[in-house]
């Protein structure tokens, strides 16, 4: 079944950038950031509501889930809005691709964590091929500042990853998104009602809060609980494997929506995806 969340962690993730976009149209960043977490969060609560199970939080575990808090979701969601706003969702959404390299780096550092030569040619050779996207966004004059934000997305990603493998791992994947979604929204819903919409209204607010909740509940909410399942099944490498096909959705959506889209981009992608089928061949573990 890694396989089958997997792909669909894919498909949800990379339809989250075009709807970012539609939201735009008439909230702020930190409005649809705060938005998806609670979203999200209000149907793990359901769920757990249903299942009735006890809690494994523990009162040590409060440290390493306020970091994962802010590193793996209040930041990347509220900066990821902006720079969609700046540059469009095609663009952006391609970043999000440096997450296993990062991921592999600093599971060598934090987990000790041996990588195999298969995963070193395939990552080192996506990252081959995503350095070509950033060399395209910079000839398309987007600035240094907001692609070092870009990138900024995905390290705190790979250090959310590293530390849920290394820290939370007793804690269903149900429970720990909720934690983590309910925890980035209490921090976030204070900024959010402080900070005004876009100055230009593009989007009437049923499409923008539409939208939101989509991106929340699917989003954010069902794939954050997968993501954190493989996280624990498979390990932070596999997992964040899902963040180099996830381009792949970015750019169609990006052309449905009429965005510019280069050959250099397309060829691009294609070698992200042979490496990430050269990775995750037979790497998934095989149930007991």
């Amino acid at each position: 079944m890694s396989y089958v969340w997997f792909g669909l962690i894919c498909t949800i993730w990379g339809s989250s950038f075009i709807l970012m976009k539609r939201a735009m149209g008439r909230l702020s960043p930190l409005s649809i950031g705060t938005g998806r977490v609670l979203f999200g969060a209000a149907v793990l609560l359901l769920v757990l509501w249903l299942m009735r199970r006890p809690g494994a939080f523990r009162r040590k575990d409060l440290g390493p889930l306020i970091g994962i808090i802010l590193t793996g979701f209040a930041w990347p969601y509220c900066i990821q809005p902006e720079l969609i706003g700046r540059h469009g969702s095609a663009f952006i959404g391609m970043t999000v691709g440096f997450t296993p390299l990062l991921t592999l780096l600093l599971s060598i550092v934090v987990l000790g964590t041996i990588p195999t030569v298969r995963q070193v040619i395939g990552v080192t050779g996506a990252l081959a091929c995503l350095c070509v996207l950033m060399w395209d966004g910079w000839q398309r004059a987007v600035p240094w500042s907001d692609l070092l934000l870009a990138c900024s997305v995905p390290l705190t990603y790979a250090m959310a990853n590293n530390w849920i493998r290394r820290s939370l791992m007793h804690i269903p994947p149900i429970e720990l998104s909720f934690l983590c979604l309910f925890g980035a929204g209490i921090l976030l819903l204070p900024l959010a009602m402080m900070t005004p919409g876009p100055a230009t209204v593009t989007a009437s607010w049923n499409i923008a809060w539409g939208a939101v909740a989509v991106l929340g509940v699917f989003g954010t909410g069902v794939a954050t609980c997968l993501f954190n399942r493989l996280i624990q099944d498979e390990g932070p490498l596999f997992a964040a494997m899902v963040t180099n096909l996830v381009p792949l959705f970015a750019i169609g959506w990006g052309f449905v929506d009429a965005e510019q889209i280069s050959m250099r981009q397309v060829l691009a992608v294609c070698g992200v995806l042979l490496m990430v089928l050269l990775v995750q061949y037979g790497s998934a573990k095989q149930p007991s």
